[in-house]
């Protein structure tokens, strides 16, 4: 895809003018004989697998895996099966909606799940259905003291309408603790990391399109893969990767990293959760490859629809999470808003 076309794309999908790009996209495809990758993940994102795949003449070996793997009325059986340990934490919603989905996404493969929960939050019973499930449970970290250092040396983001949001956001501290707590699950239950071919972070509202399909790929040891569909503000997302245990066991370290080294500073002033994840990972010196499995967040209002209508984003839910996170803050942080 070239800058032009990129920056189209990119201008199009922030003013939401979808019906525009979908035109475009299907334009493109029927005017070229072969497709750079970009331009597929583009295109399929949009059109989805049907019309990709009708329209596409020649596809790369790349491509032909995709529309594969992201066909729902097909399951692809990997070429080289793996053992692989499944780290979920979170919230529990939607769960019991992902969990078809995520059993698609590893088919093939051997999985242990270790599953963490807040105390009295999730309902181990749900989890049964996966297979091999270790579940585990603690109490929610006090985590005040670190939001405010946080506020204090990183700011907030002034939205002009009585709307304030600290650019590191209360929620990591908790998430990344969950994260860490899943992660030391396996080690908590008498097994090494290093029993397993890939680790992998994941939501318990991971919805997945697509199957992992890169098995054959050659990991390094500094090296993990994302799902690129949920990266923003030029960082990375957190809701999924996977990697070798060495490079994985870095990953789940960031919540040491964020209550420590991070809250002295020195790092992205505008640090996002994105930003936060990939100024970490570059600090550890973690190659970041970027992939499209077809993830979706499935969150409540998306429920019962077909999976390739399943949207990325909900910018109605997002403003309201900024008006509430708003007033968590205004609320007991009062000194830093009104400083701000």
């Amino acid at each position: 895809m070239n800058t032009l076309e990129s920056w189209i794309f990119k201008k199009l999908l922030k003013k939401k003018n979808y019906s525009l790009a979908r035109t475009i996209a299907a334009l493109s495809l029927k005017l070229h004989k072969r497709i750079s990758e970009a331009q597929f993940d583009q295109y399929h994102t949009l059109l989805g697998t049907d019309k990709v795949s009708q329209g596409l003449r020649v596809a790369s070996d790349r491509q032909q895996r995709k529309l594969l793997s992201f066909d729902q009325g097909n399951i692809r059986n990997p070429g080289k099966p793996l053992k692989i340990a499944v780290c979920l934490s979170g919230q529990p919603r939607s769960l019991i909606h992902c969990q078809d989905s995520l059993k698609r996404f590893f088919h093939g493969h051997e999985v242990t799940y270790f599953c963490h929960s807040w105390q009295g939050q999730t309902d181990p019973e749900l989890l049964s259905s996966l297979g091999k499930v270790y579940f585990s449970e603690t109490e929610s970290p006090e985590t005040f003291d670190y939001e405010r250092q946080a506020i204090i040396k990183y700011g907030l983001k002034d939205f002009n309408n009585g709307v304030k949001i600290p650019y590191v956001s209360p929620n990591v501290f908790p998430m990344w603790n969950g994260i860490q707590q899943a992660y030391l699950s396996i080690q908590n239950n008498n097994l090494k990391a290093e029993e397993f071919d890939l680790i992998c972070r994941m939501r318990y509202d991971n919805f997945w399109i697509g199957q992992f399909d890169i098995e054959e790929s050659i990991f390094k040891e500094n090296q993990i893969i994302i799902d690129r569909n949920y990266n923003g503000f030029g960082g990375y997302g957190d809701q999924f990767a996977i990697g070798p245990p060495s490079a994985m066991a870095k990953y789940f370290n960031l919540y040491t990293w964020l209550t420590s080294d991070f809250l002295e500073g020195g790092y992205s002033k505008n640090c996002f959760p994105e930003v936060m994840l990939k100024d970490y990972l570059c600090h550890c010196g973690i190659e970041v490859i970027e992939d499209d499995f077809g993830l979706r967040l499935l969150r409540p209002e998306f429920i019962g629809l077909p999976a390739n209508k399943i949207p990325l984003r909900n910018h109605s839910v997002s403003k309201l999470r900024n008006r509430q996170l708003s007033q968590y803050v205004k609320l007991n942080f009062p000194e830093e808003w009104n400083r701000s």
